[in-house]
């Protein structure tokens, strides 16, 4: 028996899993009228706009596929405490002269140009379960990088706003 697949969100995550869902529901029916008045125009071997629509559907129906199948098997998870790094908090840390703030979250919800990265990444697998004050070794190709624990936040979801809670 194949084991089904699990995926864990934040309150967050799970919400933009919800609007992207809704986005593609909505655009749908839009591709599937050009698809129809493109079929229309006669032979299909040649007609690039039929292709595009066929194309743009399938990808539709794919990510919507997906997002149902992540929602559905998914588990929305909160930070617990502020003590010990954990899924879903947001950790500061010291590299060097400068601070980094980012927030621990699944490798579905993972945006590093946000300041989310994943629970399985180099950093993210480090920082995981540590402290105020740990000291940190995260290795990469480009050599060893210790890290300070300055401050663990805890992101609580309240009336579907996200407020930080130290």
């Amino acid at each position: 028996m194949r084991k089904l697949p699990s995926f864990k969100f934040t309150p967050e995550g799970f919400e933009n899993l919800k609007k992207e869902l809704e986005g593609l529901a909505a655009r749908r029916p839009g591709v599937l009228t050009r698809l129809v008045a493109a079929r229309e125009q006669g032979d299909l071997s040649e007609n690039a706009g039929y292709h595009a629509a066929k194309e743009e559907l399938g990808k539709i129906d794919s990510r919507v596929r997906e997002l149902k199948l992540m929602m559905r098997l998914g588990e929305v998870t909160q930070a617990e405490e502020a003590e010990i790094v954990g899924f879903g908090n947001e950790v500061v840390i010291n590299a060097g002269e400068d601070n980094m703030q980012f927030t621990i979250v699944s490798a579905q919800e993972a945006d590093p140009l946000k300041g989310k990265i994943s629970d399985s990444s180099p950093i993210g697998s480090a920082l995981l379960g540590k402290r105020v004050g740990d000291i940190v070794s995260v290795y990469s190709p480009s050599g060893k990088a210790d890290y300070r624990i300055i401050e663990i936040k805890i992101r609580k979801l309240v009336s579907r706003k996200l407020e930080i809670v130290s």
